[in-house]
This record gives C-alpha cells, structure tokens and sequence, in this order.
C-alpha cells in the first residue's frame, strides 16, 4: 500500500514541484537583474511584447478552407478511382496535400499585395 501511494506521489508530485521550482526561479532572477540595473541608476527598458501577425487568422482560415475541400473532394473522387482501401487514403491524402499547398499559395499572394500597399503608404 505505502509503496503505491509513494510511487503515485513520485510521478505526478515531483514533476510538479520541479517545474513550479524553475519557473519561480526564472520569473525570481528576472526580477533580480532588474532590481541591479535599478540600483546602478540604470533604468531598465520596459517589457515590451512584440506586435502579433494580424495575417494570422487569415492563414489558419486559408489552410482550413484548403483542408475541407482535400477532404470532401477527395472522398468523392477516391471511390470512383480505385476500389482498393489503400489507394483510396493515398488519393484523399494527397488532394489535401494538394489544397493545403494551393491555399499557402493564395494566402501568400494575398499578404504579398498588401504589404506592398502598406510599404507604399
């Protein structure tokens, strides 16, 4: 009994309590080093977060939208084409391969054109 209680403990607890460990670490010398530049009269530069990439959301949606379509078109071609199972999943694979690729590619020509425009602005 005490030796499963231990080793439940062991799994879950210490991978627990290293982890809480270095992340007070991290966050606690951060704090240090800028508490020195502070004395020294040097005033440390604010936190500053870096600006997200708006096209993000127009990225994910592009490869979802290619997604959909390499599956449905695929699984309405693959039946017709070959009756074996495996050559019906390379078939599906491939048309998503295949709509992922051209949806990068029309989501590259349309970020293209407006960084253009924005550079021009």
């Amino acid at each position: 009994m005490n030796v499963e209680i231990v080793a439940i403990v062991c799994v879950i607890g210490l991978p627990v309590v290293i982890g809480g460990m270095v992340l007070l670490k991290l966050l606690s010398s951060d704090k240090k080093v800028r508490m020195e530049l502070a004395k020294q009269g040097i005033i440390p530069p604010p936190e500053t977060k870096e600006a997200p990439n708006k096209y993000r959301s127009l990225r994910n949606g592009f490869l979802c939208v290619g997604i959909a379509i390499g599956l449905i078109l695929g699984a309405l071609v693959a039946p017709s084409i070959s009756q074996c199972i495996d050559f019906q999943y390379l078939i599906i694979s491939g048309s998503v391969i295949l709509f992922l690729g051209i949806a990068y590619i029309v989501f590259y020509l349309i970020v293209k054109d407006k960084k253009e425009f924005e550079d021009a602005e």
